[in-house]
């Protein structure tokens, strides 16, 4: 289970908790597709709900790496795991996306017709 992403300079960093299995390589791959809260993202069979603050972070930053810490209760120092970087033109494709879809979006009930 994801426990907190925290933004820093290069990326986000993503805290896990001990359950989630994370292996220390690389993936094979990474999937990147759009939701409606932002995107998620499939790194070594799992989900990470990105939300759209985070995906505006990753295209502004100056760098699109996904830290990943495993993290305990009680502990003051998460153990690194591992790190991914995704491909930037990905991002921001990705982040288009979501802003044109939330852009679009109507909301039922908020009507400017008058009687």
């Amino acid at each position: 289970m994801i426990e907190k992403i925290l933004f820093v300079s290069d990326g986000i960093i993503v805290l896990v908790s001990n359950q989630l299995e994370i292996p220390g390589s690389q993936p094979d791959s990474v999937v990147l597709e759009v939701t409606d809260i932002g995107a998620n993202i499939s790194i070594f069979g799992i989900q990470l709900s990105l939300p759209a603050s985070a995906l505006e972070h990753l295209v502004q930053a100056d760098g699109t790496s996904v830290f990943f810490y495993k993290t305990e209760p009680y502990t003051l120092i998460a153990t690194y795991i591992t790190n991914v970087v995704l491909e930037r033109d990905e991002v921001v494709k990705v982040k288009g996306a979501w802003d044109y879809v939330s852009s679009s979006t109507t909301y039922v009930g908020n009507t400017s017709d008058s009687v």
